[in-house]
């Protein structure tokens, strides 16, 4: 079922003020987008990857509820809140994992299309993540535009309601952010 991003938005005002039915009422109209990024996130991990996307989309959602320091401003702010808790999810599972094997195999996701590392290119969840981490310290809001583009699905005009700029800086943004994580991936120095 279809919710407006205005209800969404109320009830996400509503659960933000502590009303715990609020919390309830907000789970089934967001369950299916959290769901899609969840997936389109797994899609990207390699197939030995064990985390199922209900278990990222409930462990999301309950950080996500559970934020006391967080106002909601509207369902997309939500959604790209969403999409860093999946990302940080995602790298403590991998971290995990690569704990348990002793420094064995690290998760892959393909990203060549979105970041310009090579044709084909496999990047390290991890090193994606500490990639990510690098660039939120030298261009928070480029960081930003990254999460919410290319984890939680959001166009330009959505990233540019959400941060309060225009949508040809998100475009400029978005430009320089592959650039710099294209370089920082393939190793090259980056200041």
């Amino acid at each position: 079922m279809e919710h407006s991003p205005q209800a969404v938005t109320r009830v996400l005002i509503r659960a933000g003020e502590g009303h715990k039915s609020a919390v309830a009422e907000l789970m089934p109209m967001v369950y299916d987008e959290l769901r899609r990024v969840a997936g389109d996130m797994l899609r990207r991990q390699s197939s030995g990857h064990t985390l199922q996307s209900t278990a990222l989309v409930h462990e999301a959602f309950l950080r996500l509820v559970g934020q006391t320091e967080v106002q909601w401003e509207s369902r997309a702010h939500f959604f790209a809140v969403g999409a860093m808790a999946m990302r940080q999810i995602l790298a403590n599972h991998a971290r995990a994992k690569r704990a348990e094997k002793r420094g064995g195999e690290r998760e892959r996701v393909t990203l060549s299309e979105a970041i310009d590392v090579g044709h084909g290119a496999d990047i390290d969840l991890l090193a994606l993540h500490d990639a990510l981490e690098r660039l939120g310290e030298l261009d928070e809001r480029q960081c930003k535009i990254v999460e919410q583009r290319f984890l939680a699905g959001m166009t330009n005009p959505e990233i540019a309601h959400v941060l309060g700029i225009s949508t040809k800086t998100v475009e400029r943004e978005w430009r320089a952010a592959r650039a710099w994580l294209g370089a920082y991936l393939r190793g090259s120095e980056v200041v």
